[in-house]
């Protein structure tokens, strides 16, 4: 195979291992509630049960495809999985000024007086993470 084969079955076959890995955390009772994000988790013993057994079937098939087909292994580092979405979701914050926000039509009265200034601090929160995930010293 070329190296282009390798690099395109690498990725695919990664996208679907990190799917299954989140997959496996649900099938063992993993759920979120945070205060604008929640993740419910309504699955039975049994259809986890079915779920954990699946996963690692599938597991093993892309362990032993790897093996065979000299797959590369995808590394991810957190401290630059969490540097890349600070930046992106740094921006997405700036949308939510009211300058921004008047694209959709005028703003009720006192959205923007409201909303503007949580949106700097919301950032300089991130731009704090993001320093924290870098190592770096904070400014």
């Amino acid at each position: 195979m070329s190296d282009n084969h390798i690099r395109g079955i690498s990725t695919t076959l990664a996208l679907l291992d990190k799917a299954l890995c989140e997959f496996d955390r649900w099938a063992n009772g993993h759920e979120i509630r945070s205060v604008l994000y929640q993740v419910e988790n309504p699955l039975s013993l049994g259809r986890r049960r079915l779920i954990v057994g699946e996963v690692a079937a599938m597991k093993y098939m892309l362990e032993e495809m790897r093996e065979t087909l000299n797959l590369e292994l995808t590394v991810r580092s957190a401290d630059r999985m969490i540097t890349s979405s600070c930046s992106v979701l740094w921006a997405s914050l700036l949308e939510l000024e009211s300058r921004h926000l008047r694209r959709y039509g005028e703003l009720p009265p006192g959205l923007a007086e409201y909303l503007d200034p949580k949106i700097a601090p919301l950032n300089k929160g991130l731009r704090r993470i993001r320093t924290a995930a870098a190592g770096s010293q904070p400014p």
